[in-house]
């Protein structure tokens, strides 16, 4: 039986429901145990998830599956995603580590994630054979219990952040930090107080269903209000598994990926530490990012969408620094991934050393951007329906060098995401709109 789970970023769906359910988990677990022996790997892998009340459940059936199959599970219980990245990476002897968490999304959702021994998301490919396997497994297979929790795993995370900057790197620094609820709630301060900032948390009490509920990333305006009130100097909104950071600057301004980017970039160019000169970001990031490049005589390169993305064409061009306007950034110099807190220490720790405000620092100029996200009957190639091929074409040239048009279908969900960007916000938005017009009449409403 041929099966399809694996989408942009893992498994993802609504917890104990396809492909979120015990059988469907219990045979993943199997597969992988299977599939890590025959490539000559071990059978073990460090397990660890967010704060969803569905997560321990999951990754019980999901490591249970793996230890039934001979395998050895290290239960790390909560854990920031790029946790699980950096600790398989420093400690060694893992096949494969896994993540039970949906991110950004609802508490309701739930997902699974793999990286290999290399810290880094499976490769499409292991992704289809893994897949492959699983639909070769017939009766559901047994599901062994999870091994106690290996408690030092927290506070080893904790060390390896801390020791990719100077000792006091913070020092005298004010920091508030929107946990979302989620997996960073009980290593934020630790890892920011541990470079010497003094931490206010926000959002930092998980009970299982309030996870990015209403806080963090995607909702960063309360931090703001946080941040101007007590007087900090930043602010660092998570998601709930952290691997994404979107910052406040002390006046309450919020800065995104793109925005962090191109500090960032600013400053390894200046210190030589941009090998070739070269940014990578997503096909969504802001047309303001290409500009300032250009006048910096920077090489931006755009990828697809993901994190997954990012990182292998960072490869191919041998880039340093690359991420998403969603604040999932990459500096390959500390990691192979992500991680929200490590991005945030590193450009608060710059403003810090440079003795300015991160207000003076973020210099990006952000051209108006309208995104419009329409649920779909069906997702027909856009190349198969002439009429809105030749009206995306049609608006791209009209807005010419002073905007740009994507649209594209997302890898998780029945959306048509239809991205404008233009030199006017009502003309963003008026161009995104009849783009939408145009693909309903043939792709439908859902």
């Amino acid at each position: 039986m041929k099966v399809r789970l694996f989408g942009t970023d893992g498994v993802r769906g609504i917890a104990h429901e396809y492909p979120l359910d015990r059988p469907t988990l219990a045979r993943l677990g199997r597969a992988l145990a299977e599939q890590l022996s025959l490539r000559g790997k071990p059978r073990r892998v460090l397990l660890a998830g967010d704060t969803r009340a569905s997560t321990s459940e999951l990754a019980g059936w999901v490591g249970g599956g793996f230890a039934a199959a001979g395998g050895e599970v290290l239960w790390g219980g909560v854990l920031p995603t790029p946790a699980v990245s950096h600790l398989v990476r420093a400690m060694g002897g893992f096949g494969s580590g896994i993540i039970v968490s949906a991110s950004h999304n609802a508490a309701a959702d739930n997902g699974i994630k793999l990286v290999t021994d290399e810290g880094v998301k499976w490769p499409v490919d292991d992704e289809a054979e893994l897949e492959r396997r699983i639909g070769e497994i017939g009766a559901e297979p047994d599901v062994e219990r999870l091994p106690p929790l290996a408690e030092t795993l927290r506070e080893r995370y904790v060390e390896l952040v801390v020791s990719t900057l100077h000792p006091g790197a913070l020092t005298g620094m004010r920091i508030v930090v929107d946990a979302a609820q989620g997996a960073a709630a009980s290593v934020a301060e630790a890892i920011l107080g541990g470079l010497g900032a003094t931490v206010r948390l926000l959002h930092a009490s998980p009970d299982g269903s309030n996870i990015n509920l209403e806080c963090g990333a995607l909702h960063p305006t309360k931090l703001a209000a946080e941040v101007v009130a007590w007087g900090a100097d930043a602010g660092v909104a998570l998601d709930g598994d952290a691997d994404r950071a979107v910052i406040v600057t002390h006046a309450g301004r919020i800065l995104d990926g793109d925005d962090l980017l191109d500090l960032w970039g600013r400053v390894l160019d200046a210190s030589q530490r941009l090998p070739h000169r070269a940014l990578v970001a997503t096909v969504m990031s802001n047309l303001g990012l290409t500009l300032s490049c250009r006048r910096l005589g920077l090489r931006l390169v755009r990828c697809p969408v993901g994190d997954r993305e990012v990182w292998e064409a960072m490869g191919r061009e041998r880039a340093a620094l690359g991420g998403e306007q969603s604040g999932h950034v990459i500096c390959a110099h500390h990691a192979v991934t992500g991680d929200g807190l490590l991005t945030a220490a590193h450009v608060i720790a710059i403003a810090h050393e440079q003795g300015r405000s991160l207000d003076e620092l973020a210099t990006l100029e952000h051209f108006p951007q309208v995104l419009l996200n329409v649920r779909v009957t069906r997702q027909r190639p856009i190349h198969e329906v002439p009429s809105l091929e030749a009206a995306i074409r049609a608006h791209a040239q009209r807005l010419g060098d002073d905007g740009r048009v994507l649209v594209r279908y997302s890898g998780t969900e029945p959306l048509l995401r239809v991205m404008v960007e233009a030199p006017t916000t009502r003309e963003a938005h008026d161009t995104a709109q009849a783009l939408v017009k145009e693909a309903l009449r043939h792709l439908g409403a859902a």
